[in-house]
């Protein structure tokens, strides 16, 4: 690379296309624009370019789809390598291991399909960002234009990450939707705790031992639509309320809102059951209409699809009341192999990512207008930039029992989503489990908004006592938590350091027997020890002052209070399992 911090090539170019390129460099940041041109209208076939840097002090890898996986070897999981507006971001993160970027890469175009991914190069000892276009959607076109964002500045990749966001956002297609404040409330989920068998006197005493706990809505899942209970969607399509589990939705929703909670029903946005009254009306207007299931995705490209969707959730809008939607399975509009008709003239658009743009644009402003303040949730993997200006809640992909997924789900969401509410999966846990280990639940979810899913009737006392007083800690410390800076450590290590600050307010999470490092002074600061081992290892950078010190068990019981000065230095401090340490400045 002749001593080059990068190198742009062109790796694979069809005839007939020309391909230009201007590249701007702003000291370490960098501009790559890319003008692709026909001389007449035509397919384009798939075009590859990439990126090149030196692997120097690079030790993993930060991409939007990984999850666990943070290892820099991944080019022989497919699944990784594909992005579009609705699945997974354009975007990868080569990163040392002080936590510094070495080089990121995202791509302006969020709506289009890529296979991206930043792969080893064995013979040069390299790393490449490889980047291919034009792989779905045959559509003639004579012009396209992208633009690469390149970043080779040392700073924290959580840091350059949050400005690639900000960089996606200036584009009209990308501004984020507003975000109601009940957004960022807890919320509790009826999927873990009933599945499919919903029964409406049940739902309401969760819902009032929830609002006790501070959840300011319920997510009322799948089941309440039909009165099957296998799971599987084939009776999806009518969302309709008569079914004996909830037989009058609009009094059910009102027997909530004066309980002060609010209502957010799940609909399986693109599939319809073979079993629903409406699929003869939609059968001839399925991506998979040979698809070995009972259940279809709907094709948005016909505008009696997308008008039937949209005015579902208008319907439950202006005939219940409901708050808002759980709208799932998104991208089954752009992810589903086509196996429909290849023409149609009933459609108006050629483009499976363009009409689900559409649909979705459409049917959020046609909610809003009737309820401004309406609570849209998605899900990962369908949280990336462009989701961000349909719906304002983003919760990670289900991961029952698994707590330390589930953290980084919700870290993994947290880093591209800014001001979105970001939600952790439905926490639940095993009746029997040890307080201490259930307790792990909740922790490794702090930092995101929670969802519960536990029929909170049942639990034991000291497992009531363990939530009631996270749920509290998470309320007093909800803004260092969720609306501050973001720091979460050690992507290799399953973000075992996590810290946030806000308002002269520090709250830190460890969960590996890890040295946490206090770099300024708080006037108040939270340390929630997520080991099993019962000791706070603190490296502060200066002398932060005399403080108050409270230790809790997980139940909330206080064990020990003191003062005493916080010098500089390392110094250990006992807390327990599952336990907190709080600091208040005297």
């Amino acid at each position: 690379m002749e001593n080059r911090k990068y190198q742009f090539l062109i790796e694979e170019k069809p005839e007939g296309l020309h391909i230009s390129s201007q590249i701007t460099e702003e000291g370490e940041l960098v501009t790559i624009r890319l003008h692709v041109e026909s001389k007449e209208e035509q397919i384009f076939l798939p075009t590859v370019c990439s990126v090149v840097v030196p692997a120097c002090e690079i030790h993993e890898i930060w991409s939007p789809k990984i999850h666990l996986i943070k290892a820099l070897n991944l080019d022989w999981f497919q699944y990784l390598k594909k992005t579009n507006g609705f699945t997974g971001a354009p975007v990868q993160c080569l990163i040392g291991i002080d936590n510094q970027n070495r080089a990121a890469l995202g791509i302006s175009d969020t709506l289009n399909t890529f296979e991206f991914q930043a792969v080893p190069v064995e013979e040069t000892g390299e790393y490449a960002f490889r980047i291919c276009m034009f792989m779905e959607e045959h559509i003639p076109k004579k012009t396209y234009d992208v633009e690469l964002r390149l970043d080779l500045r040392r700073l924290p990749y959580y840091r350059v990450l949050d400005e690639m966001a900000a960089w996606w956002e200036k584009e009209k297609r990308n501004h984020p939707a507003a975000v109601p404040a009940d957004a960022k409330e807890p919320m509790y989920s009826t999927w873990y705790s009933f599945h499919q068998m919903v029964e409406e006197k049940a739902l309401l005493k969760q819902c009032r031992l929830s609002r006790e706990l501070g959840c300011r809505s319920i997510l009322l899942d799948d089941g309440w639509q039909t009165e099957d209970g296998n799971r599987g969607y084939a009776y999806c399509g009518d969302w309709q309320n008569a079914t004996s589990k909830i037989p009058d939705m609009a009094a059910f929703v009102k027997k909530v809102h004066d309980l002060d909670m609010k209502v957010i029903p799940w609909y399986s946005l693109p599939f319809i059951g073979e079993k629903s009254e409406n699929f003869s009306n939609f059968q001839d207007m399925l991506i998979d209409p040979d698809a070995k299931r009972q259940w279809h995705v709907l094709d948005p490209r016909y505008p009696k699809v997308r008008e039937f969707i949209i005015s579902l959730f208008e319907q439950a809008l202006d005939e219940w009341d409901v708050d808002g939607f759980k709208m799932d399975f998104i991208d089954e509009f752009v992810v589903t192999p086509f196996g429909g008709k290849e023409a149609d003239p009933r459609r108006d658009f050629e483009s499976f990512h363009e009409a689900a743009d559409c649909m979705m644009k459409e049917c959020t402003s046609r909610l809003k207008a009737k309820k401004p303040d309406i609570l849209l949730e998605f899900r990962q993997t369908y949280n990336g930039p462009m989701m961000r200006s349909y719906g304002n809640i983003f919760r990670a992909v289900d991961c029952p029992f698994d707590a330390v997924e589930n953290r980084v789900r919700v870290t993994d969401v947290r880093l591209l989503c800014r001001n979105s509410a970001v939600h952790s999966d439905m926490i639940m846990w095993h009746p029997k489990d040890t307080v201490e280990s259930a307790a792990l639940q909740i922790i490794n979810i702090l930092f995101s908004v929670p969802q519960i899913s536990m029929r909170l009737d049942e639990l034991s006392k000291e497992h009531q006592e363990m939530l009631a007083f996270y749920m509290g800690i998470w309320k007093k410390y909800r803004d260092p938590l969720i609306n501050g800076t973001f720091e979460p450590l050690n992507p290799i290590s399953r973000y075992n350091v996590i810290k946030g600050a806000c308002n002269g307010q520090l709250a830190c999470v460890w969960h590996e027997n890890a040295v946490v490092m206090l770099e300024q002074i708080y006037e108040k600061m939270l340390f929630v020890n997520g080991t099993a081992i019962g000791k706070l290892y603190l490296d502060c950078k200066e002398s932060a002052g005399r403080y108050e010190i409270r230790c809790y068990d997980c139940t909330g019981h206080l064990l020990k209070k003191e003062q005493a000065t916080v010098e500089a230095g390392f110094k250990q401090y006992e807390v327990p399992p599952s336990g907190v340490l709080e600091f208040c400045r005297i």
